[in-house]
């Protein structure tokens, strides 16, 4: 990505979960109830992502919290977990509190510094996202927070990204997704948004066809290219 093509990026937009926060810590939240609590958490985290996916394939919203409980019922079956309600409850909330990783809030107030337009873009409901950014003190640093929940459909689908465009009055081309999930990438890559892959883990990328215009492993990169460019 050159510094010129980085110029035309004038806004920001953040995933969330696996993103700016860490989910791979819920396993810790899992660890009580089963033996396996990597295996419910993949299977947890797997059957939340494809739920969502058909309930906006066949026209049917519910709101995340929703979804992501239907997925925790269906992880506990499969494990052979018997959820009482203060079960759920605990693994519920543990995702309005997940934790960021190290280099979120440096990188935040480095883009600040450099007047940059950052926003929150994500399949989580707004309740579960202001819950999250008040946790960690993040509205000063992320005042826009654009939810899915707003269009009643999930990422990738092309209208949650053209939703956030016309929030922040600009063309998808002004924008930047940075996101680890390779849905994601793919569903702002076909309106037009720029992307940023974040790839702590150095995972292969998902094989959709779509290459992102740049990938970093942590987002000190991402605000060094993104700062030098306002320059």
């Amino acid at each position: 990505m050159t510094i010129a093509q980085q110029r035309r990026s004038t806004g920001v937009l953040f995933d969330v979960y696996g993103t700016l926060c860490n989910i791979d810590t819920l396993s810790h939240v899992c660890g009580d109830l089963t033996a396996d609590p990597n295996g419910f958490l993949r299977l947890w985290r797997s059957k939340q992502l494809e739920y969502s996916f058909i309930r906006t394939l066949v026209d049917d919203y519910a709101e995340f919290g929703q979804v992501t409980w239907d997925a925790l019922d269906y992880a506990a079956a499969i494990h052979g977990v018997t959820l009482e309600h203060a079960d759920r409850r605990r693994l519920m909330h543990a995702w309005l509190s997940l934790p960021l990783y190290d280099d979120v809030r440096p990188a935040l107030e480095r883009l600040a510094q450099v007047q940059i337009t950052c926003a929150v873009l994500s399949n989580g409901s707004r309740r579960m996202l202001q819950r999250l950014l008040t946790h960690h003190d993040l509205h000063g640093l992320l005042p826009h927070v654009y939810s899915s929940e707003a269009v009643q459909v999930y990422k990738p689908h092309p209208q949650v990204y053209l939703y956030a465009a016309e929030q922040l009055r600009m063309s998808p081309s002004e924008l930047l997704l940075v996101s680890s999930n390779g849905f994601d990438l793919a569903g702002a890559a076909h309106v037009g948004v720029r992307t940023c892959r974040v790839n702590r883990a150095g995972l292969p990328l998902d094989q959709l066809g779509i290459e992102p215009d740049f990938a970093v492993e942590s987002l000190d990169t991402l605000v060094d290219r993104l700062a030098s460019s306002t320059g």
